[in-house]
């Protein structure tokens, strides 16, 4: 008998579930609801919400439209948008993630009490990340962003570092960056370099969980918007455990193929992937193999 089981640590961040319910209730309200950008890096779980009756809108249309109200989602947004949101008399729902909203604050408080001629803001994140983009937008997109190791070298080593993070990046790879960091400072620098790991508590625990998850399995299908940096580092992830990791957006991309002579199937996810999806693609795994 084939097992086929979800991963118990998959599911929708706090953050993301925490927008996603303002969202319903309001539009069960019959309200109408502008949701700037995408709530969520998952088609799927847009299609569910545009059916609710969620219209998503960009920033553009904040002058164009003018809703009576927007709803913004948990990466959270810059000051310039809560400004234009203001000026054009729009109610603003804040569905920002509390710990991104921390970190902004925490990010314009350090900004703020530094020597900006002898200090820099660094920030390891995806420099078009909506969430990024928020934060760059808390020092008037004054901070070097890297992505990775190999961008160290933007760092001007001459001046103090202030080193934080995109909540959903690789806990692992901040490591990485922290480590590069310190050698690259110049000299006394290098003693008054300064590092906040502002990854979020439930992305340190994906991967050490998802390594025990995966390696009880033969086949992964990983599921997630394929717009998702989380869930492109998560997959990657899986893939390096198991070559027979399987990335797809919806269940209707699954092949039967990939399941042969598998003993069992393992299915996770991002944080931007509902336990419903979760179920749906089992579901539909099952289908497959026992029909």
């Amino acid at each position: 008998m084939v097992m086929v089981e979800i991963d118990p640590g998959a599911g929708f961040c706090f953050g993301v579930e925490q927008v996603i319910h303002t969202a319903e209730t309001h539009l069960r309200k019959g309200e109408t609801v502008y949701g700037l950008g995408e709530m969520v890096h998952n088609q799927e779980e847009m299609n569910r919400l545009h059916e609710l009756g969620l219209k998503t809108i960009v920033h553009g249309d904040l002058s164009e439209i003018r809703p009576d109200k927007v709803l913004l989602r948990a990466h959270g947004e810059p000051p310039s948008t809560y400004q234009l949101a203001a000026s054009h008399h729009i109610e603003v729902i804040d569905g920002t993630c509390p710990i991104v909203k921390k970190l902004q604050a925490r990010i314009r408080n350090t900004y703020e009490a530094m020597d900006r001629r002898t200090e820099q803001l660094v920030i390891f994140g995806n420099r078009n990340h909506p969430e990024t983009i928020g934060l760059l937008g808390q020092v008037n997109e004054d901070a070097v962003v890297i992505s990775s190791p190999g961008e160290i070298e933007l760092v001007d080593r001459n001046r103090r570092v202030h080193l934080f993070s995109q909540t959903t990046m690789d806990p692992e790879m901040f490591k990485e960056v922290e480590s590069g960091l310190r050698d690259h400072l110049a000299g006394d620098i290098k003693t008054a370099f300064r590092s906040s790991c502002t990854i979020c508590g439930q992305m340190k625990k994906r991967k050490p969980g998802l390594r025990i998850f995966v390696r009880k399995h033969d086949v992964m299908v990983f599921v997630s918007g394929k717009n998702s940096s989380n869930g492109k580092m998560l997959f990657e992830f899986c893939r390096s455990l198991n070559p027979r990791s399987h990335w797809i957006s919806q269940g209707n991309e699954l092949d039967p193929e990939w399941f042969r002579d598998a003993g069992s199937i393992g299915i996770s996810g991002a944080t931007s992937t509902s336990r419903e999806q979760l179920e749906s693609v089992r579901n539909q795994v099952e289908k497959l193999i026992f029909s």
